[in-house]
């Protein structure tokens, strides 16, 4: 019956320290996703700061694109316009 006992008590002792070391073991690894978790926020930040400095890199580029487009077609008129009055000057002679 002792006997009993004791190998009971050993088994539960084994058990005990199976589960603590799982339990040990649990914690680490949600210690280690916590720190992965905020590790990842921290680069979706900074990303979603990139793609924003991005977006208004291109509004800034869009408007400049627009800005030189219709500053070169008046620049072309006023130029084809003058290309024409040379030609009537030069014609009417």
């Amino acid at each position: 019956m002792i006997e009993q006992l004791e190998t009971e008590k050993s088994n539960l002792a084994a058990e005990l320290k199976e589960s603590s070391d799982r339990a040990k073991k649990a914690t680490e690894l949600t210690q280690l996703a916590e720190e992965e978790a905020t590790r990842l926020k921290s680069i979706l930040q900074a990303a979603e700061m990139e793609k924003q400095m991005l977006q208004q890199q291109v509004h800034n580029l869009t408007g400049l694109v627009e800005y030189v487009r219709a500053t070169t077609a008046q620049s072309l008129e006023e130029y084809i316009n003058r290309l024409k009055l040379d030609m009537n000057i030069f014609t009417e002679r």
